[in-house]
């Protein structure tokens, strides 16, 4: 309910800056800039993001796992379709990082670990912006990300494992951002912002065995991922390139009857 929440608010505020982006008043020519991006990936509690409860049908131990935190870097390229629209689209390397915790709930075993998933997401998105000052500008982008995850994820401890494995090799997401821009004439653009990025369905599925005092039979659990995840962003944009546009020129069309 949360995450639907949070998208209709991007939403709005999307549609919002659709309808002012019309009174800006730069030259609508096509222009192409191109920027990276580093993003900060943050398990905020109110959006109680990938966590998950794992109890065995005998409840002989109880597993959490958690998104504990992560980051993302990349190129990001953006092109100016007019003074309204605007596309963006790149190449970026994610890695979520979630903590694991076991206890059996008959001894007094516990314990804890980390787990890592690698991943790479090509984003599309439309995006409008609307001028807040002289060189100060708020953008919102929506779109769609095709997720790809490096390979299948396992953690192996003494007397318990966790296994992760891609249910298959892409996955889509739906995303948006909303961010405020300084721009500069000579040293190009700096854009902070928050993102938002929905994943359609799990990104893997998990198993956990835990073998008391390191004897079979394992005890086991099985859950998904879902790999959603909120991000802060910094990005730094070149200055872009205008195709300008061609001078008219006059034809004289000679008197030929007077000369």
């Amino acid at each position: 309910m949360k995450k639907k929440l949070f998208s209709a608010f991007v939403l709005t505020v999307f549609l919002c800056a659709a309808g002012r982006s019309q009174q800006f008043t730069e030259d609508d020519r096509f222009a192409l800039t191109a920027g990276i991006e580093f993003k900060l990936i943050q398990n905020i509690p109110v959006f109680n993001l990938d966590s998950a409860v794992l109890i065995d049908p005998d409840q002989n131990f109880r597993a959490v796992y958690e998104l504990q935190d992560g980051f993302g870097f990349g190129g990001v390229i953006r092109m100016r379709l007019s003074r309204v629209w605007n596309l963006e689209t790149g190449l970026h390397y994610t890695r979520r990082r979630y903590r694991f915790e076991i206890n059996d709930l008959q001894t007094s075993f516990s314990d804890e670990t980390h787990f890592r998933v690698v991943g790479y997401e090509i984003p599309l998105k439309g995006l409008v912006y609307i001028q807040l000052g002289d060189d100060l500008y708020m953008n919102v982008a929506l779109g769609a990300s095709a997720n790809f995850f490096a390979s299948d994820v396992i953690g192996l401890q003494n007397i318990y494992n966790i296994k992760g494995f891609k249910p298959s090799w892409v996955r889509l997401g739906v995303m948006g951002n909303v961010g405020v821009e300084y721009r500069t004439r000579k040293d190009g653009y700096f854009y902070l912002g928050a993102s938002w990025h929905q994943m359609v369905g799990e990104i893997m599925r998990t198993e956990v065995n835990y073998f008391r005092e390191g004897s079979p039979p394992a005890f086991r659990q099985r859950d998904i991922l879902d790999g959603t995840y909120f991000a802060i962003d910094f990005r730094y944009f070149i200055n872009p390139t205008v195709k300008k546009k061609k001078p008219k020129v006059n034809r004289v069309i000679p008197d030929w009857k007077n000369m």
